[in-house]
C-alpha cells in the first residue's frame, strides 16, 4: 500500500494513528507528498484526480482518498476493536463525536489558510467565525468529555486528540486548555498512547 503522506496533515495523522492502532502500518509505504493550494502535484493527480492527501493506492490499484475512507479500509484489515464501530449503541455516539471533531479540524485549516494570505492579514469576518467555531467545538467536547473518556478507543477519540494536538502545533496563542480541565486530563492520556507518540506533527 502506498499512502500519500505528510508529516504536518491532521487528516494524514489520523490515517497513521489508525494504522498504528490496527497494527497496518508495516505495509504501508508513505511518499512524502507536498500540497498547496497554488500549485499542481502531478505525481499525486496521476494517481488520484482529486489530488489531495491523504490519498492511498492500494496493491489492486485502487485508490482511496480521504481519511475517513482510508481509516474504513485499514480498519477492516483487523480482526480486533474496531476503530469506526459497525452497529450498536457506541456507534452514533462515536460518530458525533468525530463529526464534532473534524469539524474542528477543517476549521483550523481554515483559520491556517487565512494566516496565510499574501494579500492581506485575511478577512477579518472569516477570523472571527473561524474563531467562535474553534471555541463552540471546545466548549462542546468538555462538556461531553466524560462521556467519551470510557469508552473504547476509536475514531472518534483519535480525531479529537489530532485536532488538539494540531491547535497546539499551528495556534499556541489560542489557551484551550484554560477553564477545560477535564479535555485537558483526557488530551494527556491520548498524548501517552503508543499510537500517538509515534505519529507527531512535525514541521519538516
Amino acid at each position: 500500500m502506498k499512502l500519500h503522506w505528510s508529516p504536518r496533515s491532521p487528516y494524514v495523522r489520523k490515517v497513521m494513528i489508525v494504522a498504528n492502532e490496527t497494527g497496518a502500518v508495516n505495509g504501508i509505504d508513505c511518499v512524502r507528498t507536498a500540497v498547496v493550494r497554488s500549485k499542481l502535484n502531478m505525481e499525486l493527480l496521476g494517481d488520484s484526480p482529486v489530488g489531495r492527501i491523504p490519498t492511498m493506492v492500494l496493491d489492486d490499484e485502487t485508490v482511496l482518498s480521504g481519511s475517513f475512507t482510508i481509516c474504513m479500509y485499514l480498519d477492516s484489515l483487523h480482526q480486533g476493536q474496531k476503530i469506526i464501530p459497525e452497529n450498536g449503541k457506541l456507534k452514533w455516539p462515536e460518530l458525533e463525536l468525530y463529526g464534532v471533531a473534524d469539524g474542528l479540524i477543517d476549521t483550523l485549516l481554515a483559520l491556517r489558510g487565512e494566516s496565510l494570505r499574501s494579500d492581506s492579514a485575511g478577512w477579518p469576518e472569516v477570523i472571527t467565525v473561524c474563531n467562535a467555531k474553534i471555541i463552540a467545538c471546545l466548549n462542546w467536547l468538555e462538556e461531553r468529555c466524560h462521556n467519551f473518556t470510557g469508552r473504547p478507543y476509536m475514531i472518534g477519540q483519535i480525531t479529537t486528540g489530532v485536532a488538539l494536538d494540531y491547535l497546539d502545533f499551528r495556534f499556541p496563542d489560542i489557551l484551550w486548555r484554560e477553564g477545560r480541565p477535564r479535555l485537558e486530563t483526557w488530551h494527556s492520556m491520548f498524548r501517552e498512547r503508543a499510537s500517538s507518540c509515534a505519529t507527531e506533527i512535525t514541521d519538516e
